[in-house]
């Protein structure tokens, strides 16, 4: 993913309003073969930098989580049905909750 989706996801953190063009602008980096869904590589380096930077947010926090529990708690909401797949809409219904919680 790199540091630009690092930072679009540092943009969408520190969001107070309106989400979904930064949302839209890391989906659009990320779904590479434009398949319209996250998956396979696409899928595995997304949740890899994805706990990355809630590990390092934490952290901050004042919170000490191991990474296997941070990736499979992101799993858990941004793949809610389990498919191996994250589709645009599972990012916006999910992923400004999961990065405030992280707060």
């Amino acid at each position: 993913m790199g540091g630009n989706a690092s930072s679009i996801l540092k943009k969408i953190d520190q969001s107070g309003g309106s989400t979904d063009k930064e949302i839209d602008k890391l989906f659009d980096k990320l779904d590479k073969d434009r398949s319209g869904s996250l998956d396979g590589k696409e899928y595995q380096a997304f949740f890899d930098d994805a706990t990355k930077y809630m590990l390092a947010d934490l952290k901050k926090s004042g919170h000490d989580y191991d990474e296997p529990t941070i990736s499979g708690w992101l799993k858990q909401w941004l793949d809610p049905n389990g498919d191996g797949k994250v589709t645009r809409a599972e990012l916006k219904a999910n992923l400004k909750a999961v990065l405030d919680a992280g707060e």
